[in-house]
């Protein structure tokens, strides 16, 4: 930030500072250190307060602080009492007026700065990377289930195949009995022609 821009930031804030209560004239000259370094003046004079970049011969008290330390004084989130007793700002000149005006300086709003939210926009987009994580994981699973499906298969295939190719074992041919068969015949057609031969005597003898 450059001289010029501290300046307008200082007037726009004060300027807008309801500063009635400060019933006497005061002058406080600012001295800048840093970056923007540069002297301007703040007064309060007939309930308000003036901001002008120039120096201030007859003040009331002279004020030396860097431009970090003015930006937060003007944000509120730096007492300017606070700031002086701790070393942080330098301050010479009637303690009575210048607590007058730290008065005036307690009115301040506290200005949010952008950090935070873009602390936020971080942390909005975390959970949502660890969601995508934890949706790619069942899918992962799934297909480790399928490969070892697929494994149990193969494995299931290969023990049967060998069975499966094995030439299947001939039942022994029943051989046939002729022999037997024809003792049979040969024994059976003897007790015919017997028979045979009784029923002839048989009828030979009703003859006679």
């Amino acid at each position: 930030m450059t001289y010029h821009e501290l300046v307008k930031n200082v007037k726009d804030t004060l300027t807008a500072v309801d500063a009635s209560a400060i019933s006497e004239h005061i002058a406080v000259q600012v001295n800048v250190t840093g970056e923007a370094e540069g002297i301007f003046y703040i007064e309060a004079a007939e309930g308000k307060l003036n901001v002008e970049p120039y120096d201030y011969n007859d003040r009331d008290a002279l004020v030396a602080a860097s431009e970090e330390s003015l930006l937060a004084v003007m944000a509120g989130k730096l007492n300017i009492e606070q700031a002086i007793a701790d070393g942080t700002v330098y301050f010479e000149g009637n303690v009575d007026k210048m607590t007058m005006l730290s008065a005036v300086f307690a009115q301040l709003p506290v200005k949010k700065t952008r950090k935070p939210a873009a602390k936020k926009a971080a942390a909005e987009k975390k959970p949502a990377a660890k969601k995508t994580a934890a949706e790619k994981k069942p899918t992962a699973k799934k297909t480790t289930k399928k490969a070892a499906a697929k494994e149990e298969a193969a494995e299931v295939i290969a023990a049967v195949a060998p069975a499966a190719e094995a030439p299947a074992v001939e039942a022994p041919a029943k051989r046939r009995c002729t022999r037997t068969k024809k003792t049979e015949t040969a024994e059976k057609k003897p007790a015919a022609k017997k028979t045979a031969s009784k029923s002839k005597k048989s009828e030979d003898k009703a003859e006679a």
